[in-house]
């Protein structure tokens, strides 16, 4: 049950120090949403923003076609260069950032509450769904705070977003290069993720009262089918 003294504000820190009580204290509060969501949607926009008013993008647009294996004409990449300006890259950075968060957790809140709605939970709101979903992910805000304090300490050298992700699994354990066609996906996972699949199970866990098997179980699945088509797309290719 929620506390009587509960914020959205003492969530915040809440999730990071006691998921439990941050858990315990969303449930009927799904409003609270808003607070994460907007933050995490700031954050990827001012990264965003900052990288590219300073990156090299001729010299992203350069790796970004070297790593896609991609070789162009002169015409073509002509033609191509003039959508690699600095003002279309961090607009649709913006626009990414406004509208793909968002449809994230909306599908993994359409999840969510399709799978309580086979399985009988007592939860079975979307709008409950939807807030477990954001506050679940919250602390993926990390990634873009830490990704953008890197950049600004290393100089505008970067040109692409891995050369600041410096905690995902690519720079901490494979270091593969650009042009590795498994250098995008191995990129795409951090210990940030895992403590995010991990605070997931644990809140799905406490929601439901079904064990940590299950709930590990809910969460991972789709997870697992996603990046095993991924996988297998990149071995067909």
């Amino acid at each position: 049950m929620s506390s009587s003294n509960a914020s959205p504000f003492a969530t915040l820190g809440n999730i990071f120090v006691d998921p439990g009580k941050a858990y315990d204290d969303i449930r009927g509060h799904n409003r609270w949403l808003w607070w994460p969501l907007v933050l995490m949607v700031v954050a990827s926009i001012a990264m965003s923003v900052i990288f590219f008013s300073h990156a090299d993008a001729k010299a992203m647009f350069a790796q970004q076609m070297a790593a896609q294996h991609q070789h162009l004409t002169p015409a073509q990449m002509q033609a191509t260069a003039k959508f690699q300006s600095p003002m279309f890259l961090m607009a649709t950075g913006v626009f990414g950032s406004l509208i793909g968060i968002p449809i994230v957790y909306l599908v993994f809140a359409l999840y969510y509450f399709l799978i309580a709605k086979l399985a009988g939970w007592n939860e079975q709101g979307f709008g409950s769904w939807f807030s477990f979903a954001v506050w679940s992910g919250f602390p993926g805000i990390l990634a873009p705070i830490i990704s953008t304090v890197v950049f600004l300490l290393r100089g505008h050298a970067a040109t692409s977003f891995q050369d600041v992700d410096v905690l995902s699994f690519n720079a901490l354990l494979f270091h593969l290069p650009a042009t590795d066609k498994w250098a995008s996906m191995v990129s795409g996972f951090s210990p940030i993720s895992i403590w995010v699949i991990a605070l997931s199970i644990f809140g799905l866990a406490r929601w439901t009262k079904r064990g940590a098997g299950h709930a590990a179980l809910v969460v991972i699945a789709p997870l697992v089918i996603f990046y095993g088509l991924m996988a297998a797309f990149k071995v067909w290719l």
